[in-house]
């Protein structure tokens, strides 16, 4: 099962704990840009930005997704 859509406030969040905050910027960034709709991102699109091994930790910790 492949997550499809993830919330872009509950990325943001997550880097933002991270303390990687030029990730969160960029992803809080995103919620000007066509890559959203209404508050969710494609989950590819943040695989592409962030890697697998950040995802699978992201994933997990996310749980507020929309699944395909």
């Amino acid at each position: 099962m492949s997550m499809s859509r993830m919330n872009l406030a509950d990325i943001v969040s997550y880097f933002a704990k991270r303390n990687l905050n030029q990730t969160a910027l960029y992803f809080a960034g995103c919620i000007h840009d066509n890559v959203t709709v209404d508050g969710w991102i494609e989950a590819d699109f943040v695989r592409r930005h962030v890697g697998e091994g950040m995802m699978q930790e992201l994933q997990c910790e996310v749980t507020t997704a929309v699944y395909a």
